[in-house]
């Protein structure tokens, strides 16, 4: 009975054993992370304004006669070259049209073929030669205006770029004029913003301007002002300014929200500022950092301001002293532990 119990005793034990390490082992390894410590820099005075993205160029295509849509060849988001068909209307109407008129012009080119020989031998009245010569040049025109009508069944691309909207399907009747799609280039786009009239004055064409984007994880471009409005808005009081960028990669998209920022001629202000990839967003588009709690990450909500050279301002959120993490912080999540270095 005594051994019994012994081998009942050992085996417990060693199960014991077993939990304990097992629990020591649970807790992943530090994190390896890089930091900055908090404390606030003196910067240039900047200026910043809210902004929409817009196509570079852009046109409204429609057809410039009516009929019911036989095919629809984009899609949106589609690019297309200069001089694709975008879209046909049915043509059957305006073939029978455009036969009637070219078999008219040949009868008219025939007849005055002929009649030409009688006036050149001084045989056929100066007036039936008139009219011969009249009647040729309404066939003629007549057959042009039939294949002009005939070649608008077809919608062609005026540009090359990329099909934004698209306002039909095919089946649908639609009128002369009616918009079919929407044809855009974004290779470069604009960005515009409504200026303060306290503030217009520092404003001027061919001056540097740099724009966050929240939707590209505030990705920052850099610009140029090309258009300085004249006329205050009579509500908000406000001049539209627009900024070219140049969008090479394509990912700065028409109605996109930025920020716009460009730097001041005068003034000095101290405040807590990051660098733009630190700062990210959470799924209700909030902006966050993480910091280092006593070896352990924590999500910190943070409110952003303008841009300047040295990266983001940190209005609130964050107090002097505070630790950020400014490398690494895509492996870590809430109370992740954490070594770091400066």
């Amino acid at each position: 009975m005594k051994q019994s119990y012994y081998w009942v005793t050992l085996v417990f034990g060693m199960l014991l054993m077993g939990c304990k390490q097992t629990g020591e082992t649970t807790e992943m390894e530090p994190v390896k992370v890089k930091v900055v410590t908090m404390e606030e820099i003196p910067l240039n005075g900047t200026q910043g304004f809210s902004g929409t993205i817009e196509e570079m160029t852009g046109s409204t295509l429609s057809f410039p006669v009516g009929g019911t849509i036989g095919q629809i060849a984009v899609t949106v988001g589609q690019r297309v070259a200069k001089g694709a068909i975008i879209a046909t209307v049915d043509e059957s109407t305006l073939q029978n049209t455009y036969n009637a008129s070219a078999a008219l012009l040949a009868q008219a080119e025939d007849a005055y073929q002929r009649l030409k020989q009688l006036h050149d031998n001084g045989s056929l009245p100066e007036i039936q030669w008139v009219e011969a010569q009249s009647k040729l040049k309404q066939a003629a025109a007549s057959e042009q205006i039939a294949r002009k009508s005939l070649d608008d069944c077809r919608l062609c691309a005026p540009f090359s770029g990329i099909i934004s909207e698209k306002s039909v399907e095919t089946g649908q009747n639609v009128m002369p004029g009616m918009p079919v799609v929407k044809l855009v280039t974004i290779h470069q786009v604009k960005v515009k913003v409504a200026v303060p009239e306290n503030e217009i004055a520092q404003v001027r064409i061919g001056q540097t301007a740099r724009i966050m984007v929240p939707a590209l994880d505030n990705r920052v471009f850099e610009g140029s002002i090309i258009e300085k409005g004249v006329a205050a808005n009579a509500l908000s009081r406000s001049y539209e300014v627009k900024v070219l960028v140049d969008n090479p990669e394509q990912v700065l998209m028409p109605g996109m929200i930025c920020q716009m920022y460009m730097n001041k001629s005068e003034g000095e202000a101290k405040a807590f500022v990051l660098p733009v990839q630190v700062v990210q967003l959470d799924e209700n588009n909030r902006s966050f950092v993480w910091v280092n709690t006593h070896g352990r990450a924590e999500k910190r909500m943070v409110q952003t301001g303008e841009l300047t050279d040295r990266g983001v301002v940190i209005k609130n959120g964050l107090t002097s002293g505070d630790e950020v993490i400014v490398e690494g912080q895509q492996k870590v999540s809430v109370q992740t532990r954490i070594t770091t270095e400066k």
